[in-house]
């Protein structure tokens, strides 16, 4: 049950607002000062609530056991007192909690956890295995924070499913991009099942497409007849077409009469 080693963890479980130390002390040892001292030293403190703990869980306090062991770890921010928090946490019946407290165990402590301590924490988290349920809240926006019965569990996209009891929750995600700013579900879980809650966020439609330009007008909104190449193309036209009215227009020669005392005379229109 006891593991007096120390060592900063990286994270705690989401319902649990603790500030750990920012020193990684050796195994502290049991002071003569009180527990009201104020010239307590913190790893003198945080060794006397561990040892406090175990006195409390041998003697099936749980309760007190807990917190003891949470004190214990928010003084000194040690991974091993992880291990007693998953242990009174199951004993409670508060599998969810004690689950997560055994998981961050192994992921913090890492390769210095024993073989045999990690079988055993292994079989401990199987054997809770069929007493939780998991949510996974997926958002199509990153950056929305996400809570769960009202306590916070990060910002979307989460890592992984958040571990629950069985039973009912409620879900909320809050972020400028959801709409009316946050978007709350509730749902009933069974134990062993994951349900995944999907949020879209609120995105704008798309803007319509332009109408089609007026009669007489080109797409810049300038009028055709306006335009300086039509007129030019129209002004080439017309002279075009007054050539060749022109020469159709323009008249043959007249007859020609040879006989009469005023000789040769050919007869045309005079312009």
């Amino acid at each position: 049950m006891t593991d007096a080693r120390y060592r900063r963890p990286r994270c705690l479980p989401p319902w649990i607002l603790l500030a750990a130390a920012a020193w990684a002390p050796p195994a502290p040892a049991q002071t003569d000062d009180g527990p009201g001292s104020a010239a307590e030293d913190p790893l003198a403190e945080a060794g006397r609530r561990f040892d406090q703990g175990v006195a409390y869980y041998n003697e099936g306090r749980y309760g007190a056991a807990l917190a003891e062991f949470l004190r214990a770890y928010e003084i000194s921010g040690e991974w091993t007192v992880l291990y007693n928090l998953g242990q009174v946490s199951a004993a409670l019946g508060r599998a969810a909690d004690a689950y997560v407290y055994f998981q961050r165990y192994l992921a913090d402590g890492g390769g210095e956890v024993g073989e045999m301590r990690r079988a055993e924490v292994h079989d401990s988290m199987a054997a809770l295995e069929p007493r939780i349920a998991r949510i996974a809240v997926e958002v199509d926006v990153a950056g929305a924070e996400i809570l769960v019965d009202g306590r916070r569990c990060g910002t979307s996209p989460l890592a992984e499913p958040v571990v629950v009891e069985p039973g009912s929750h409620v879900v909320e995600v809050r972020g400028e991009l959801i709409a009316g700013g946050r978007e709350r579900r509730e749902i009933i879980l069974a134990s062993g099942l994951t349900e995944t809650v999907r949020v879209a966020s609120a995105t704008p439609p798309p803007p319509p497409p332009p109408p089609p330009p007026p009669g007489g007008e080109t797409g810049d909104g300038e009028s055709v007849w306006s335009s300086w190449w039509l007129w030019t193309i129209v002004g080439a036209v017309v002279v075009g077409g007054a050539v060749t009215a022109g020469v159709l227009l323009w008249p043959d020669e007249g007859p020609v009469y040879t006989e009469g005392s005023l000789g040769t005379l050919t007869l045309g229109v005079t312009w």
